[in-house]
C-alpha cells in the first residue's frame, strides 16, 4: 500500500503544470472571439439599409407634389442608389449587376414615381370656396379658395354675364381673392315690385372657380350686392303744447300747435308706395340698404326753400336746415358729428332742438310762414367705389300745413 501510494505521489509530481499567465490568455482569446460573434450588421449592411431608408425618404417628398422641387426629389434618389451601391461593393459578393439594376428601378419608382403622376395625371381638383365676406371699408368682395389644388381660375357673372376673373396659385393649401364691388355690380340684386320687395334676387352674382376639370360655384349673398338707394318716404307729427293762463274758473288751458317732428325712411320700396293725408306714409315691407350714400332734405313752399340747403353749399348751422347723413354701410354720421344716428327703418331727422324726453324736434318759425302746400324735397347721392354716382331726387312728398288759422287742430294735412 506504502509503495502504491509513493508512486501515485511521484506521478503527480513529475506531471508539468501550465504557467497562470497562459491561462490568462486563453481567457481573453475565447472573450475576444464571443464579442466579435455578438457585434452588430457590417457595415455593408448598414449602408444598405441606409439607401433604402433614403429611397422612402424621396418617394414620401415625391407625394407632396409641387411642395417639393423635381430636383430635391431627384438628389434624394441619388444619395439612396449611392448607398445601396456603397453597401453591394462592401460586402463579400461584391456588387451584382443584376440586383443593383433590379434594386435602381425599383427606387426610381417608389421615390419618382408620385411624383410623375401628380405632374403628367390631371388635377382631381379637391377644393373649396369659404370666408365670403363684404368689405365695407374699401367696398370690396373677398373670398378664399382652400383645397389641393395647385391653381385655380375664378370668375364672377351677373346674371350669367362675366364681369371679372383672376387666377392664383394656391399658398400653403389656400388663395384669397379681392374683387372691389365697382367692377360687378350692375344693379341691386334685390329689387322691389309694384307691391312688394321679395328676397329672391332679381340679378344673381355667382362666383365660379376651376381647376382642371373641376368648378366650384357660390352665390354671393343678395344683401352684399344690394348698394343703391332707389326709394324715401318722409313722416310729419305736429307736437302741441299747453299753456294755462289765470286760476280757478277764471284761469284757462290752451293746446296748440308748437312743432313737427319729422322722420325719413331711406331704402327700397315697392313701386306703390305713397304718402297719405295727415302727415304719414303707406305701410310696406321696404329694404334697408347697406352702401354709401347722402341723404340730404330741405322744406320748400312753392318754388322757394324755407329750410334746409344742398350739401354742396356745406354743412348748414341749425338754423339754416337739417344736416345731411353720410351713410357707409351700416354707419351714419350727420354733417354735424352727431353720434348714434340710425338708418335701419324710420329714424327722426337730426332736428335744431331737443324736447325733455331727447326727441328732435323743428319748431315751426323755424320754416313756416302761412298756411299753403308744403314739399319736403329729400336728395340721395349714392357712391359707388369707383367715383360715379346715382342721384335720386323726390319732390312730390308735400302737404297743405293750415297751422296758422288753426293752431289748435284739427290738423288735416292733406297731401298736394
Amino acid at each position: 500500500m506504502s509503495g502504491l501510494l509513493s508512486k501515485a505521489t511521484a506521478a503527480e509530481e513529475t506531471t508539468p503544470s501550465k504557467p497562470a499567465e497562459e491561462e490568462a490568455k486563453a481567457d481573453t482569446s475565447a472573450l475576444a472571439q464571443a464579442i466579435e460573434q455578438s457585434e452588430g450588421p457590417d457595415i455593408s449592411t448598414i449602408l444598405t439599409s441606409v439607401g433604402w431608408a433614403v429611397i422612402v425618404i424621396g418617394g414620401l417628398l415625391s407625394l407632396q407634389g409641387g411642395a417639393w422641387g423635381l430636383i430635391v426629389v431627384l438628389g434624394v434618389l441619388v444619395i439612396g442608389i449611392g448607398a445601396l451601391y456603397a453597401g453591394q461593393h462592401m460586402s463579400e459578393s461584391g456588387v451584382d449587376p443584376m440586383r443593383m439594376g433590379g434594386a435602381a428601378v425599383l427606387a426610381v419608382l417608389l421615390a419618382a414615381g408620385p411624383y410623375g403622376v401628380s405632374m403628367f395625371m390631371p388635377e382631381s381638383g379637391s377644393f373649396g370656396i369659404s370666408d365670403l365676406e363684404l368689405k365695407e371699408e374699401s367696398d370690396e368682395i373677398s373670398f378664399r379658395v382652400i383645397g389641393s389644388a395647385n391653381s385655380v381660375d375664378a370668375v364672377i357673372t351677373a346674371d350669367g354675364v362675366e364681369k371679372w376673373s383672376s387666377s392664383k396659385e394656391l399658398s400653403q393649401e389656400s388663395a384669397r381673392f379681392t374683387v372691389p364691388i365697382s367692377e360687378i355690380f350692375v344693379g341691386n340684386a334685390w329689387q322691389c315690385n309694384s307691391g312688394s320687395c321679395p328676397t329672391t334676387p332679381a340679378i344673381e352674382y355667382m362666383i365660379s372657380v376651376t381647376s382642371g376639370e373641376t368648378t366650384q360655384t357660390i352665390d354671393i349673398n343678395p344683401e352684399f350686392m344690394t348698394r343703391e338707394v332707389l326709394d324715401s318716404g318722409v313722416k310729419i307729427t305736429p307736437v302741441t303744447k299747453t299753456e294755462s293762463s289765470g286760476s280757478g274758473q277764471q284761469g284757462t288751458t290752451t293746446t296748440e300747435i308748437d312743432r313737427i317732428v319729422l322722420e325719413i325712411m331711406a331704402g327700397l320700396q315697392p313701386t306703390s308706395h305713397e304718402h297719405l293725408d295727415g302727415g304719414g306714409h303707406t305701410d310696406a315691407n321696404g329694404i334697408w340698404v347697406e352702401g354709401d350714400y347722402t341723404l340730404e332734405m330741405v322744406i320748400m313752399r312753392g318754388n322757394t326753400v324755407v329750410y334746409g340747403q344742398s350739401s354742396s353749399q356745406g354743412c348748414p348751422s341749425a338754423t339754416e336746415g337739417f344736416p345731411y347723413i353720410e351713410v357707409s354701410g351700416t354707419t351714419a354720421t350727420s354733417c354735424r358729428g352727431d353720434a348714434g344716428v340710425s338708418v335701419n327703418g324710420w329714424f327722426a331727422m337730426p332736428g335744431p332742438a331737443t324736447d325733455t324726453v331727447g326727441t328732435e324736434y323743428l319748431a315751426l318759425e323755424s320754416f313756416y310762414d302761412e298756411d299753403d302746400c308744403y314739399t319736403f324735397q329729400v336728395t340721395i347721392t349714392n357712391t359707388i367705389s369707383n367715383g360715379d354716382e346715382l342721384v335720386v331726387v323726390q319732390d312730390d312728398v308735400a302737404w297743405e300745413l293750415d297751422f296758422d288759422s288753426n293752431k289748435e287742430g284739427p290738423w288735416d294735412m292733406n297731401t298736394c
